[in-house]
């Protein structure tokens, strides 16, 4: 009979453990890093908006968030704490987990122009629970967004812009003289390894951002490094077929689409 209940505990503590283990799982599309960034070969994962667990009526699916709140968060959300940033854009919408969880998802609503229009917004921790890395689905979702390819504005792994990239930036800052927050983005190519793709990435929003602020832009500029982590066009896609392999001016040519900087105005 001992025996009997032992084995009976056993299995008991056995299911918990694989329902706790299915709850971190769900709360980790992602593959993060402790430094609360998305590993360096992988790509971001997005849930379905479907699969939200955030309480809704009719079709709905997420919520309508505060935005001077969401504004709040673009500006200074890094370094923020979970409760903080729960306090400010109210809890994730699926199933995040109860353990190990390093990534948070939201659905949010907005009203553009008349139109309903729905956003996912990615927010990623790192292993102290510290808020990291923010991203949009699709890019660009939230506000007017403006892209520039690198390769117009700078010369080839420069972070120096070139006398035209100097010409449309100063253009692009007539067009947002209107704007309260310009939020600058820097990608890169998967060429070089992350941490130098990382450091190209912030030091061309950087010069991005010191040059409408030269042209007398009164909005808020912040700028944020995206490295190659968010790819237009995939190494794999730069293929003729499956014997031929491109040469490297091939393939630089290829990946052209990811080296850019996105301008988001709000």
């Amino acid at each position: 009979m001992l025996k009997l209940i032992k084995l009976a505990k056993a299995a008991k503590f056995a299911a918990i453990a694989v329902s706790m283990a299915a709850l971190t799982a769900c709360g980790n599309l992602s593959k993060v890093t402790d430094e609360g960034t998305i590993k360096e070969g992988t790509e971001i994962v997005w849930p379905q908006i479907d699969k939200s667990k955030f309480n809704h009526d009719g079709s709905q699916f997420g919520s309508w968030p505060n935005l001077e709140s969401l504004k709040l968060v673009e500006l200074n959300g890094k370094g923020m704490n979970k409760d903080q940033l729960q306090n400010l854009l109210g809890r994730p919408h699926f199933a995040e987990g109860l353990y190990g969880v390093s990534e948070w998802d939201y659905v949010f609503n907005f009203n553009e122009n008349g139109q309903h229009k729905i956003c996912q917004y990615k927010v990623l921790f790192d292993k102290n629970h510290n808020a990291q890395s923010f991203f949009w689905h699709p890019e660009g979702c939230y506000g007017t967004q403006d892209t520039l390819s690198a390769d117009y504005l700078f010369d080839f792994d420069s972070a120096k812009l070139t006398e035209q990239g100097k010409t449309a930036v100063t253009e692009l800052a007539t067009k947002l003289k209107d704007a309260k927050l310009v939020i600058v983005k820097g990608f890169t190519d998967q060429l070089g390894s992350g941490a130098y793709n990382a450091k190209l990435s912030k030091e061309r929003a950087e010069a991005v951002a010191k040059q409408l602020k030269e042209q007398g832009l009164q909005a808020e500029i912040i700028t944020k490094a995206h490295g190659e982590t968010q790819p237009v066009v995939k190494p794999e896609e730069c293929k003729l077929d499956k014997e031929t392999k491109l040469s490297k001016e091939q393939l630089i040519k290829c990946l052209a689409p990811n080296r850019r900087v996105e301008v988001v105005s709000l």
